[in-house]
């Protein structure tokens, strides 16, 4: 396999960026995007493997309703609108495994995908592969592997699930009873119970024996490279030349009306057996994206999606740190245990928790560290 840089940002804008030659033990850091323009004269320059930050992902299983939606082209966001909160017509999926009619795939937002494509471009360098980082870390069949990042551990929990989190979250995702074996790279966070601790080393180096046998690629569709070219949106003008095509081969405007009108109620048609795979007692076929979710607002969100939203509630209120989390199951309930450095911390953080949460703030301490127990319910 022909040698890659991979490039690897910090989940903050202004944080350092490691990278590294494929093959290469050594791992080199830059001080900021500002910096990467140093790399641009690299041999590898015009062959970037980027790894972008696996908590800024989603990752979802679904199962396909018929043979007829196969591959890239499937309506993931659509599929997915059960399970996510706001706006899914801006995801970016890839599809990571497919067996039958069962499909792992990933998803990123497209403007920040586009964001990061396009500082590397401004700082002459031509991606082209793109990947969830801890995706690549070593699997441990029916358990989850863990490495330590500085004050962050990078986790991969099942065959194509990842992320990366803080270790008062970790130890809620992962070393329960029933979860299965877990194998540390560096130092274990507390409550976490391992089976195997190996000795840390650098993830730009630990994920390259299973980089080598990825398959996968984000930069497909309005993403994908064309030769030399730049990235870009080229979707919208490519559906335009076909449809200029197919109405100069016809001759008539009657027949390329007609053949939209047929693609339309096919489209129409999948949409509603969609629907129906999921809710089987939805009857309605107009308006349909309504009628759905209303009947998606009678879910419960689980665990797992509730933490989601939790961290992006942390990440805007790093001076709140999460010391302990219990969930119960039977009432839907999460209650959390906190600390901070000053009682107004305490007090954002709830602010901002009010977007996805119901909680009540219950005070421990009145001194520092301010400590305080909050429960409550998602949304």
């Amino acid at each position: 396999m022909k040698q890659v840089l991979f490039i690897r940002p910090d989940t903050c804008e202004d944080g350092n960026i490691e990278w590294c030659v494929s093959g290469s033990p050594q791992v080199e850091t830059l001080a900021g995007w500002q910096a990467l323009c140093l790399l641009a004269d690299h041999p590898l320059a015009s062959r970037v493997c980027l790894l972008l930050p696996a908590n800024e992902m989603i990752f979802r299983r679904f199962t396909l309703p018929k043979k007829g939606l196969s591959g890239q082209a499937t309506p993931f966001s659509w599929m997915a609108e059960e399970t996510l909160m706001g706006e899914v017509d801006d995801l970016h999926w890839t599809v990571l495994n497919k067996k039958g009619r069962e499909v792992d795939a990933v998803a990123i937002d497209a403007g920040r995908l586009q964001h990061w494509l396009t500082l590397c471009d401004a700082a002459g360098l031509k991606v082209i592969q793109a990947l969830p980082d801890a995706f690549l870390l070593p699997l441990v069949p029916g358990g989850i592997t863990l490495l330590q990042m500085e004050e962050r551990y990078w986790l991969r929990y099942s065959p194509f699930g990842a992320s990366v989190a803080d270790a008062g979250l970790v130890s809620l995702l992962a070393g329960k009873p029933g979860d299965g074996p877990v194998c540390c790279y560096g130092k274990a966070p507390e409550g976490v119970a391992v089976e195997e601790t190996l000795p840390w080393q650098h993830p730009l180096l630990l994920i390259q024996p299973q980089w080598k046998a990825c398959r996968a690629n984000m930069l497909h569709g309005p993403f994908a490279a064309r030769g030399g070219e730049h990235f870009r949106f080229l979707k919208p003008a490519m559906a335009a030349a076909v449809v200029l095509g197919l109405g100069l081969l016809l001759g008539s405007r009657v027949g390329l009306a007609w053949m939209l009108v047929q693609e339309e109620n096919q489209s129409q048609q999948e949409m509603v057996e969609l629907a129906r795979h999921y809710f089987p007692t939805l009857r309605q076929t107009t308006n349909l994206k309504y009628h759905f979710g209303q009947y998606v607002k009678k879910e419960n969100k689980g665990i797992f999606l509730q933490i989601h939203d939790l961290e992006h509630v942390q990440q805007a209120v790093p001076a709140v740190a999460i010391d302990d989390m219990a969930f119960d199951d039977t009432q839907n309930q999460l209650t959390l245990s906190l600390s901070a450095s000053t009682p107004q911390a305490l007090e954002e953080f709830m602010s901002r928790s009010g977007e996805w949460f119901d909680f009540t703030l219950q005070p421990v301490s009145d001194a520092a560290p301010y400590t305080a127990i909050i429960t409550g319910k998602h949304k």
